[in-house]
C-alpha cells in the first residue's frame, strides 16, 4: 500500500471511530461525554429555558401523604430556580434558587426547611453551584463545559442502576466534596437519565436531617392527625429524627442518598430534553425517610424574558 493511501485510510478509520458507538469496555470518559452532548442536539447553548408543569410530593417512609400543585424550572446562564407550589399550610412550597455562586433554599415555615430543602442546604450544598442539580434542564449543566468546571470525570463501565444497565461516570468537582457523585447514561442513546449523590455522616456530627416540625419530635411530627392536602390527599409530617443524641456513637452512620432521574424525552427547539424530572431522598437513619418530588413538564420554551427577581436571593 502506498504511503498516501495508507494515510487516507487511517484518517477515515479515525473519523469513523469518533462517530460510531464505542464498545463499553473501551469507552473513555471524554468519549462518553461527547456522545452524551451529541444526544441532546446541535445547538446546546440557549439564553434561557422555562419549563412548567405539575409538581408532586410523595412521602413513603418516615411520614405519609401526597401533595400536588403547579411547578416550574427556570434556567438562565449560571442561574436556576425550581419551585413547587403546594398551597398547604404546613408545606406551602419548595424552592431552590442558584444565582452564580450563591444558593438559597426557601424555608417552609420560619427557620424550618423541608426534608428535601435540608438535604440540599446542609448535605449537598455544591450540587447547584456545580451545575449538577437539574441535569440537562440546567443551562449550566456540568458536562457542557468540563474545562470551565475543572472537574475530573472517570468512566466506570456499565453498571446496574435501578435494575438497568447504564454507563456510569464518576464526577469529582475541582473543590472536593465529602459525598460520592455518579452520573448515569443510557447505552443506546447516551442520554443522561440519572444522578446519584451519597453521603455517610457519623452519628453526633449534627448533619442529619430534622423533622418537618423542626422540634425534634419523633411521634407524629408536624401535621400529625392527617391534614388535608389540595385535591383531598392526606398529609402528615415525617416520623423520624436524626439529630444527634446521647446514644449516637462514632460507629453510627447516617446514610443520605439523593437521586435525580430524568425520563420522557421529547424534542423542543431542536433539543432532546426530559419532561419528567424526579428527585428521591432516602435517609437511612433511625426510622428512616423516603420521599419523592417530581415535575411532569407539559410546557417548555427557550429565550423568553425572565424577570431578574426570579433568581433574586435575599
Amino acid at each position: 500500500m502506498k504511503k498516501s493511501t495508507f494515510l487516507i485510510v487511517s484518517a477515515v478509520a479515525a473519523f469513523l471511530l469518533t462517530t460510531v458507538d464505542v464498545p463499553a469496555r473501551k469507552m473513555k470518559a471524554d468519549q462518553l461525554v461527547a456522545l452524551h452532548l451529541k444526544s441532546i442536539g446541535e445547538n446546546l447553548v440557549w439564553k434561557n429555558r422555562v419549563a412548567q408543569g405539575l409538581g408532586t410530593m410523595d412521602i413513603r417512609v418516615g411520614g405519609q401523604g401526597k401533595l400536588g400543585g403547579p411547578a416550574m424550572l427556570l434556567a438562565e446562564a449560571d442561574k436556576i430556580r425550581t419551585s413547587f407550589n403546594f398551597g398547604h399550610t404546613q408545606y406551602p412550597q419548595e424552592t431552590l434558587i442558584r444565582n452564580g455562586d450563591k444558593v438559597d433554599v426557601a424555608y417552609i415555615s420560619p427557620g424550618v426547611r423541608s426534608q428535601l430543602g435540608t438535604a440540599l442546604w446542609d448535605n449537598f450544598p455544591r450540587l447547584a453551584q456545580e451545575g449538577l442539580y437539574g441535569g440537562v434542564l440546567s443551562t449550566d449543566w456540568a458536562l457542557l463545559d468540563l474545562r470551565k468546571k475543572r472537574a475530573k470525570v472517570r468512566y466506570r463501565g456499565l453498571k446496574k442502576f435501578e435494575e438497568k444497565e447504564l454507563h456510569e461516570l464518576e464526577y469529582k468537582p475541582k473543590k472536593g466534596v465529602d459525598y460520592r457523585i455518579r452520573l448515569y447514561f443510557e447505552p443506546e442513546t447516551y442520554r443522561h437519565v440519572a444522578s446519584s449523590y451519597r453521603l455517610s455522616v457519623p452519628g453526633g456530627m449534627g448533619r442529619g436531617l430534622v423533622d418537618i416540625a423542626g422540634d425534634g419530635r419523633t411521634g407524629g411530627g408536624a401535621g400529625a392527625g392527617g391534614a388535608t392536602a389540595p385535591g383531598g390527599g392526606g398529609f402528615s409530617g415525617p416520623q423520624y429524627n436524626t439529630r444527634p443524641g446521647p446514644s449516637d456513637g462514632p460507629a453510627n452512620q447516617n446514610r443520605i442518598n439523593l437521586v435525580e432521574t430524568f425520563s420522557d424525552f421529547k424534542q423542543v427547539d431542536g433539543l432532546t430534553l426530559p419532561h419528567l424530572y424526579r428527585i428521591t431522598l432516602n435517609v437511612d437513619a433511625q426510622s428512616g425517610f423516603v420521599g419523592h418530588w417530581e415535575i411532569k413538564i407539559d410546557r417548555m420554551s427557550h429565550n423568553r424574558k425572565i424577570a431578574a427577581r426570579a433568581f433574586a436571593i435575599k
